[in-house]
């Protein structure tokens, strides 16, 4: 399979995963709200969020590992491949049991850190079955993922994921109908996600079958993960801080609203995602292999990607407000329809997303080392903002500080990937960002007039269908015609 039909795949499989996640997603939360109550919700997600903290045992090395297999995939260096996966192999199998051990102190602690009005067993039980769930994939494919990842074949873990997803959602929504309680909602949830591993590890086996976990570890390989982990970090505690933060100051119900907003606007994050994932194998081996090329196709990448990001937040901002208002506005024990929370949301999200082209940079470069103490100074200015206004504005606060930290950071990554790597100024990429913002702003004002009423959720479907197409096709002609050999170059590549 050539790269054309990797990305292909990529895109079309992770759309179609994304879709069905989005709409399940939305479903089952509205069931646990009205179920077991927004304590419930709130727990759930602010274990979630914790357990990305505990995933911090990988030091890097995951993402370590995807830099240096870029160029011996490139070349089809079996050998060094082998050794490089060999000594991730490795580590993950010694992080894993401290992951297990993580766990266990969690489940029982919790009750004791954070103010819960649960049954005293509950808590345990559902950071349990979340818990172990995450050590199995962490422990078995943890690995395999990366070296998918990095040789275009993440459509194949996309495909499980969603079959996984849907098996998973469909068995707790009917349990939740069918009267069970929340733990056995849990291990169905975490008897699913057992076939994933299994699924994985057999495909990798199938493929591969030139793989050598027992090859000589290539520890050197996995230098630049002590340089990752800062980076990891960094980026940790910009996507899951404000969870843990409104759990301690504000309550599980505040939390709730949070992770519902959050999960909507996450959903979006991954669509974009998506598209980064199809090409950006083709992107990394180009940029170790062919720089010219990589150049070239780096112009037109950022072109489409930044207006394609800006196109969904868009939607997102103009639609959002008439979806909560049909999908919580029975809910009573927590306020889920704030006039607020889609601006701030809209804003951490294109503050984050529209960097990811010039992260992008600096991770094919590996310039891990050289970038640590930004990450390092994003990650108190989060920290120190955020404990600071959540005391005096509660849930906006914490928005608050994301916002300054990324205000911060984005263009400190923006300017950093072009100077310093690709020797440039960020002119382009700058100009693409206020042509894009402008777009953003006109189409929301318009929306404020043109909008009807919406009533339904069927309604909501119909508006939200013509809002996104309207929305996307404006922002891909607009970007190309304010540059248009972006579009040549799309053209050659799709053909190729």
């Amino acid at each position: 399979m050539n790269n054309k039909q990797k990305s292909k795949q990529i895109l079309i499989f992770g759309i179609i995963s994304q879709v069905v996640t989005l709409l399940l997603g939305i479903l089952l939360p509205k069931l646990l709200i009205g179920g077991f109550g927004s304590e419930i919700n709130g727990l759930l997600s602010s274990v979630k969020q914790i357990f990305v903290y505990v995933a911090l045992l990988e030091a890097g090395v995951g993402t370590a590992a995807l830099q240096a297999m870029y160029a011996p995939i490139a070349i089809n260096d079996t050998l060094k491949v082998s050794e490089i996966m060999a000594a991730t192999d490795r580590y993950f199998r010694r992080t894993g049991f401290l992951y297990g051990l993580a766990v266990l102190v969690l489940a029982f602690a919790y009750p004791y850190i954070f103010k819960v009005e649960l049954a005293p067993l509950t808590v345990p039980a559902i950071i349990l079955l979340q818990g172990f769930a995450g050590v199995i994939r962490y422990f078995f494919q943890g690995k395999l993922v990366i070296l998918l990842r990095v040789d275009g074949r993440s459509y194949v873990t996309t495909n499980i994921q969603t079959a996984v997803t849907i098996a998973s959602y469909i068995a707790q929504i009917l349990l939740i109908v069918l009267g069970f309680d929340i733990i056995a909602v849990q291990i169905a949830y975490f008897l699913v996600n057992l076939c994933q591993m299994i699924y994985i590890t057999w495909y990798v086996k199938k493929q591969y079958p030139w793989l050598n976990l027992s090859a000589k570890p290539d520890y050197k390989a996995l230098g630049q993960s002590k340089f990752v982990i800062v980076h990891q970090l960094s980026g940790l505690i910009f996507n899951n801080t404000d969870m843990i933060v409104l759990t301690y100051f504000c309550g599980l119900k505040a939390v709730s609203v949070y992770a519902l907003y959050n999960l909507i606007f996450c959903s979006v994050g991954n669509i974009i995602d998506t598209l980064c994932s199809s090409v950006e194998f083709v992107m990394g081996q180009a940029f170790n292999s062919d720089r010219k090329r990589f150049m070239r196709l780096q112009e037109a990448y950022e072109t489409y990607y930044l207006g394609f990001s800006f196109a969904l937040f868009t939607i997102a901002l103009i639609m959002i407000p008439s979806f909560m208002e049909i999908y919580a506005g029975e809910f009573t024990d927590a306020n889920y329809t704030d006039k607020y929370l889609p601006y701030l949301f809209v804003a951490v999200n294109v503050l984050m997303y529209a960097r990811r082209t010039s992260s992008q940079i600096i991770n094919f470069a590996g310039a891990f080392k050289q970038t640590q103490w930004r990450s390092i100074i994003e990650s108190v200015i989060n920290l120190t903002v955020s404990l600071i206004m959540v005391q005096y504005i509660g849930i906006y606060g914490v928005l608050v500080g994301t916002i300054a930290a990324l205000v911060y950071r984005t263009n400190d990554v923006i300017i950093y990937a072009n100077w310093n790597i690709l020797h440039r100024l960020p002119w382009q990429t700058y100009r693409r960002w206020v042509i894009n913002l402008v777009w953003m702003v006109v189409l929301v004002y318009l929306a404020q007039w043109f909008l009807p009423e919406i009533d339904s959720f069927i309604e909501w479907c119909l508006v939200s269908a013509v809002v996104a197409i309207v929305t996307v096709v404006s922002f891909l002609v607009t970007d190309t015609l304010f540059d248009f050999k972006s579009l040549i170059v799309l053209r050659e590549f799709i053909r190729k």
